[in-house]
């Protein structure tokens, strides 16, 4: 299949339930489409569920710039890659590594969100390690599990079990499917408290969710875009953190640096 064909096929379907979204990046329009990928651990969340929950952020950005705000849910990180490729959002609200994609294709950080991101591989105690259980690579899991084991030269890449979800990385432990498994530091922290789990190495910190918008729009709309998302107020912050699968405190300001280490293990 003609592969422009195939992405114009997928980006259309993926936004048939939003005609302001095809009025992309055009100055004179009156929506400003913010692209959202609340996470594998909001998987089960309806469209009505996500649009209650962004609606107050949506809000306050929409107040803030003087533009009706749509705000659209992504639920792969294949599809978010690729829409984040042909630039059909005027912003973004995403995971660490497509914020570094996306910093390559044409947005800028605007917030993050306070906390960094953190996780920790772990192992059952008292076995030999023969798998090691992670996230998909397109994950800050799996983009800083694999270059963990890589670097210390733990495993080979054939000892590695690819899944989906934490969900089901912490099933395969807990079956004893593998021996070991890189997880989010909360998601470590329950198992280890069990007794029968140990830290093997910790992850390098990183930011973590990033709003970034089009270079094209920054100039009228970043600042504006900025403000109104480090002054969310806290029921808006709330009402997102419904969706979003990693905890929320409030949103600092980001800058490009910031993501420097991390761009430079997702390209390595």
């Amino acid at each position: 299949m003609n592969r422009r064909f195939f992405m114009q096929t997928v980006l259309t379907a993926a936004f048939a339930a939003s005609m302001p979204a095809r009025a992309l990046l055009l100055p004179k329009s009156s929506a400003f489409i913010v692209a959202v990928y609340p996470g594998t651990g909001a998987a089960e969340a309806s469209t009505y569920m996500f649009k209650e929950a962004v609606s107050p952020m949506s809000e306050a950005i929409a107040k803030g710039i003087g533009k009706k705000v749509y705000m659209e849910s992504y639920r792969s990180l294949a599809l978010v890659r690729s829409m984040v490729a042909n630039n059909p959002a005027d912003a973004l609200l995403v995971p660490p590594v497509i914020a570094v994609h996306a910093m390559q294709h044409g947005y800028q950080p605007l917030v993050r969100i306070r906390d960094m991101a953190s996780g920790v591989l772990i192992k059952i105690k008292g076995q030999t390690v023969a798998r090691i259980g992670m996230t998909e690579p397109d994950s800050w899991l799996g983009a800083m599990g694999a270059n963990l084991v890589t670097k210390h030269k733990l495993a080979t890449p054939s000892m590695l079990e690819i899944v989906k979800t934490q969900d089901a990385v912490v099933y395969l432990l807990q079956q004893k499917a593998v021996q070991a498994a890189v997880l989010r530091t909360e998601r470590a922290n329950k198992l280890i408290a069990t007794g029968e789990y140990e830290i093997w190495q910790p992850l390098v910190k990183t930011p973590d969710l990033t709003l970034l918008i089009h270079d094209k729009l920054a100039a009228h709309y970043a600042e504006s875009t900025r403000q109104a998302m480090l002054t969310l107020p806290a029921n808006a912050i709330e009402a997102l953190q419904a969706v979003i699968h990693v905890p929320i405190k409030q949103f600092v300001p980001a800058r490009k640096e910031d993501y420097a280490e991390l761009s430079a293990i997702v390209s390595h």
